[in-house]
């Protein structure tokens, strides 16, 4: 029963992007989506609680990735090589969901602080690994600031390789004012 509920929820969550996409997110309805997906708008709202949501909510698979993501990064690594390298697997992971998202956001810009605030679960989950100390935060959200900024200025035309030229580029830009951290 929640393998047939996950695949719903993905279903209709490709519909919407799909639509989305396709005329731009002001353009398309809950009833549109609904009607897309096969499914009742009370159908829809037992999913997701608003139209933005269907677009930016983490796939509910997302936590566990997140801390096999997480789980797999070295100990003894640099905290800001490891926030790097996390960002760039995940994007790697997702590069799909991305690459629609910038599309719907290209047309609707006013959504940039709606995919803002959902990806604060994911930084959740690496400052739950990396701790709270004042310069593991402030590495934390350099990180954050460095994928926040690539984002917005990535052209999807140059693929996941653009993208983490980017990503990496503003790593390196940061690099020499962060001092290493490592885990044991």
């Amino acid at each position: 029963m929640q393998q047939r509920r996950l695949e719903t929820w993905r279903s209709v969550r490709e519909t919407a992007v799909s639509l989305m996409g396709e005329r731009g997110f002001d353009a398309v309805s809950v009833d549109d989506i609904a009607a897309s997906a096969g499914i009742s708008r009370r159908t829809f709202f037992n999913y997701f609680p608003d139209k933005e949501s269907v677009l930016f909510d983490p796939d509910p698979d997302d936590p566990a990735l997140w801390s096999r993501l997480i789980d797999a990064r070295p100990a003894g690594e640099p905290l800001w090589i490891s926030l790097r390298e996390l960002i760039l697997e995940y994007t790697s992971v997702v590069f799909e969901r991305i690459h629609r998202h910038k599309g719907v956001l290209k047309a609707s810009p006013e959504l940039r602080s709606c995919s803002r605030e959902i990806a604060d679960r994911f930084w959740d989950a690496v400052r739950d690994w990396a701790g709270d100390d004042f310069r593991v935060e402030v590495q934390v959200n350099a990180a954050r600031a460095v994928l926040n900024t690539t984002c917005p200025r990535w052209d999807a035309a140059t693929g996941l390789e653009g993208l983490h030229t980017l990503i990496r580029e503003g790593f390196d830009l940061l690099q020499s004012s962060h001092p290493e951290r490592t885990f044991s």
